[in-house]
């Protein structure tokens, strides 16, 4: 405690003695002051920004208030929601479903030429992201069909009552007739585990 009050004594004598460090020191106090207003602007003014926000983001909010269109669009997304999940069919294990697709694929394909030449390939089978227990098998289908014949084929891929969607088609129409098709083909696993 001495050693403080001595050098606090020292110091009061050599402001004393040299005047200008009392402006200074007035000076840094000044400074000080102005850096700290500064801060508390700038603080103030994003404060204010975020409250403008929030009362634009509220006034959006109240003006949807009471409009039922959202209450129609809610029911109808879950409608078409229950539609697409009536369209996967059941199927205990991701092999089964592959299995599944496959033959179905084969009696699709068989109703044609035997010259057909058609070849079915499962590409790979994965979990839907987001949606548990859903699973999704890529499937491709090669083989000779004339533009009439595949036409024909795709007309009975569409009217599929599962979700199958096509993914890619490369028809070639020149002497060699090609087919290339690929497919996914979506199937709901009863255990809720969809991995490969």
């Amino acid at each position: 405690m001495k050693a403080f009050d001595a050098q606090l004594q020292s110091l009061k004598r050599q402001i004393e003695a040299a005047p200008w460090l009392k402006w200074a020191g007035l000076a840094i106090l000044v400074l000080i002051a102005v850096f700290a207003l500064q801060g508390l602007d700038a603080w103030r003014m994003a404060r204010q920004k975020a409250s403008m926000e929030a009362e634009q983001t509220l006034r959006r909010t109240l003006a949807l208030k009471g409009q039922d269109v959202w209450l129609a669009r809610e029911k109808s997304a879950l409608q078409l929601r229950d539609a697409l999940k009536a369209q996967l069919p059941e199927v205990a294990t991701p092999g089964l479903a592959q299995a599944a697709l496959q033959n179905w694929l084969r009696g699709i394909t068989a109703g044609f030429d035997a010259q057909q030449n058609a070849s079915i390939r499962i590409n790979r089978s994965a979990p839907v992201e987001n949606m548990p227990g859903i699973l999704r098998v890529n499937i491709a289908l090669n083989g000779t069909f004339s533009p009439h014949q595949a036409l024909a084929l795709l007309r009975q891929i569409e009217s599929a009552p599962n979700l199958i969607v096509v993914e890619t088609i490369n028809l070639q129409s020149d002497s060699s007739n090609t087919l290339h098709l690929t497919l996914n083909a979506y199937y709901r696993i009863t255990g809720g585990s969809a991995a490969p």
